[in-house]
């Protein structure tokens, strides 16, 4: 962010503060007088903020910019800004003043990060923060979510960008193969890509860790790893919570032995969705599978030799989710569930990138606790997109 552009910033929060103080006061015709004013500084704002863009080499949001195959690197401006937005966030879960030109350097980055529509970010404001988490702290929570066995991984994801809206997705049909045409004949017209509008409204999913004194007073380091571990172990709970919830809306299929499951994989599922299935089933599951052998004794789950610790079963990957958030069916037999097919042509999962993190000392039990409360917000939306491309099963346990 340039000079001219900071002071811009700065004095449009200025020109903020005096028209609620008009406001407050019932000067209503000098209020709007002044909004007058701030609409102008907020068209030179953006003017100006498009000629440094352009200086800068046409970057755009979150600091790259692709055109004609070709990417441009951050630049050092925009490097310059996440550290300085990255100390502003530490300040701000200290529940430590925020200057005026750091409020502006909070707006710039949350422009650069990510296009704010409907308000849905909003900028700190004196009785609390609400920031969304810095770039590289962000990667750090991915990075614990994937070592979290995140089912999320497995289904499609879309980032959206606004509360609601659709996405255009092609949808799987049959296809009829091109027809036969003699020399000089007219081609016929063809069947065409069948696309489907697959709508979302993300919901706002949060919640409270309490942040002891002692730990503010700690190292930037270790805030954040605290921090960190607790939000990509309570993001990824959340998540695959949502995906089982949506999965066992499906209607169950009896699955007996092996073989009705190797029907499965043979016939029930299309050949091309077949060879791209994985196999997802809780820990009873994964037990009674693992326990399968074939008539020379051999354990049917064979090691995968392209990840350790993996297990395939008829040369599909099997995943295993914790019996806490994907029970078995109690009954006489109890009955695991299990989930074949390919997961990211049956599911969309919509969602809103950047977490946001709001810290108080004062609401909720803060203040009786003497804690700093942290506030954690992501939002998400998750429906199906072709139901034909996996199949839920009920595995006898016996």
């Amino acid at each position: 962010m340039g000079k001219e552009l900071r002071e811009m910033l700065k004095k449009l929060e200025q020109m903020k503060a005096e028209v609620r103080a008009l406001l407050s006061e019932d000067e209503v015709d000098e209020a709007e007088k002044r909004m007058e004013e701030v609409r102008a500084l907020q068209k030179k704002i953006e003017v100006q903020r498009q000629l440094e863009e352009e200086e800068r080499g046409g970057l755009g949001l979150g600091g790259a910019y692709s055109a004609s195959n070709e990417t441009r690197a951050v630049t050092k401006e925009d490097a310059e800004l996440e550290q300085e937005y990255r100390q502003i966030f530490m300040k701000a879960i200290r529940r430590r003043p925020v200057s005026s030109d750091e409020r502006s350097m909070i707006a710039e980055y949350e422009k650069r990060a990510v296009m704010n529509e409907g308000g849905t970010n909003p900028a700190i404001t004196d009785g609390d923060s609400s920031l969304i988490v810095p770039k590289d702290i962000q990667t750090r929570i991915n990075e614990i979510m994937r070592a979290q066995n995140d089912l999320s991984q497995y289904v499609r994801v879309e980032e959206v960008t606004t509360l609601s809206g659709s996405r255009v997705l092609e949808k799987d049909e049959t296809m009829t193969p091109f027809a036969l045409i003699d020399e000089y004949g007219v081609l016929p017209e063809t069947d065409n890509p069948k696309f489907v509008a697959v709508s979302y409204s993300v919901k706002k999913r949060g919640g409270i860790l309490p942040i002891t004194n002692e730990l503010l007073a700690d190292s930037d380091q270790n805030i954040i790893n605290y921090i960190t571990r607790w939000i990509g172990k309570k993001a990824v709970v959340t998540r695959n919570k949502l995906i089982t919830d949506l999965l066992l809306t499906m209607t169950p299929k009896d699955l007996a032995d092996l073989k009705v499951v190797k029907k499965v994989f043979n016939v029930d599922l299309d050949p091309a969705i077949s060879l791209s299935s994985i196999v997802l089933t809780n820990q009873d599951g994964y037990n009674w599978l693992d326990s399968q052998q074939d008539t020379n004794g051999r354990f049917l789950l064979q090691d995968d030799i392209t990840q350790p610790g993996r297990k395939l079963l008829f040369g599909r990957p099997v995943v295993v989710c914790s019996n806490r958030y994907l029970p078995s069916i109690a009954g006489t037999p109890n009955k695991a569930p299990i989930f074949i097919g390919n997961l990211e042509e049956l599911i969309v999962l919509f969602s809103r990138r950047f977490f946001e993190l709001a810290a108080t000392k004062e609401g909720g039990d803060a203040f009786k606790r003497d804690t700093t409360d942290l506030r954690t917000i992501m939002r998400d939306d998750i429906k199906f997109w072709d139901t034909g491309a996996a199949v839920y099963g009920q595995l006898t346990l016996s």
